[in-house]
């Protein structure tokens, strides 16, 4: 009997140390975090990222590594994420991107409503409507002007199919009612360079992106797409007050990982993230940046997530359906 006893106690050990609980979650994390970021490195949210898990580490006691890999409107790494294991070792960046991949691309290897554990919000920063400084235009009006005085001319750059870029350009042919030529680019690094050398004409890009330019004027920003007026850039107009109403397109950012990550470990990330949240360095650098740190809950999260995968998906239907 007590060698039966013996034998249950230790297979019932083999089970419990196999099981990501509760007592996995006591020694999370025990080696190094990857996080997966879908932009390429230097990007606005790459940077954000970089800034935000450098306390990160601090809290958790491990180093957070980052896996710039863009690619496929994000499709790459979200599919990435979804099919790694719950242990709370591989996480991901995920933002607006990840409904509008969602909603606008075809054949992705995940399910945006069921293969994610929602960590927490991070951000959010609106995108600056930029252009080159030589073109003829000092606001918004005045490129819808040129735009119709010249359909197809003007050449607006987006960073591919299935990103907000791509679809804030649909979203602003529509309802300014102009027809311009777009440009596809890896990310707004890359398509900065083209705006500052001309090649093309300007974009909607992300604010910390954007900003550093806009200051030794090598771009001419002309609106902000949140709903207010961003801190970092006062004197710019929304794109509502620059004459195309509720055109509203703004950015936010939070951390996920694969569907089934026990509870502890989640609760773990989110009180690391929330505490880099609430460090004076970390909000001075995102401020600096346009953008504003938000703390959350997962739950609150979530449901940030599964409600701007159904206002994208009608934006992305209306686009679909006017042939953009």
């Amino acid at each position: 009997m007590r060698v039966k006893m013996t034998g249950l106690l230790v297979l019932w050990a083999l089970i419990a140390a196999a099981l990501p609980g509760p007592a996995a979650a006591q020694t999370f994390p025990s080696r190094p975090i990857k996080m997966i970021v879908p932009f390429p490195a230097g990007g606005g949210a790459d940077v954000l990222a970089r800034i935000v898990t450098n306390y990160m580490s601090e809290d958790l006691g491990q180093s957070v590594v980052i896996l710039n890999t863009p690619g496929n409107g994000g499709g790459i790494a979200f599919a990435q994420t979804a099919q790694s294991p719950p242990d709370g070792y591989t996480i991901s960046w995920t933002s607006v991107l990840l409904p509008v991949t969602a909603v606008t691309m075809d054949g992705l290897a995940f399910n945006v409503d069921k293969d994610f554990t929602h960590i927490g919000s991070v951000a959010q920063n609106p995108f600056i409507f930029v252009v080159n400084p030589k073109l003829p235009v000092k606001s918004v009006a005045e490129l819808i002007a040129l735009a119709k005085s010249k359909p197809g001319k003007l050449n607006l750059a987006h960073n591919g199919n299935g990103t907000l870029t791509k679809l804030a350009l649909d979203l602003l042919q529509l309802q300014a009612g102009i027809d311009i030529t777009q440009v596809a680019y890896r990310g707004d690094n890359f398509s900065i360079v083209d705006i500052i050398a001309g090649h093309v004409d300007g974009m909607f890009s992300n604010s910390p992106v954007a900003l550093p330019y806009m200051g030794n004027g090598e771009l001419r920003g002309l609106a902000v797409t949140s709903p207010k007026r961003s801190p970092a850039a006062p004197d710019l107009p929304t794109m509502t007050e620059a004459g195309v109403p509720d055109f509203q397109a703004n950015i936010w950012h939070g951390l996920s990982g694969p569907a089934g990550m026990p509870r502890p470990i989640v609760d773990r990330l989110n009180a690391a993230l929330n505490k880099a949240l609430t460090h004076p360095v970390v909000i001075e650098r995102f401020q600096q940046s346009g953008s504003e740190t938000i703390a959350s809950t997962p739950e609150a999260y979530d449901a940030l997530v599964r409600s701007e995968t159904k206002y994208w998906g009608a934006a992305a239907k209306r686009a679909k359906e006017a042939g953009k």
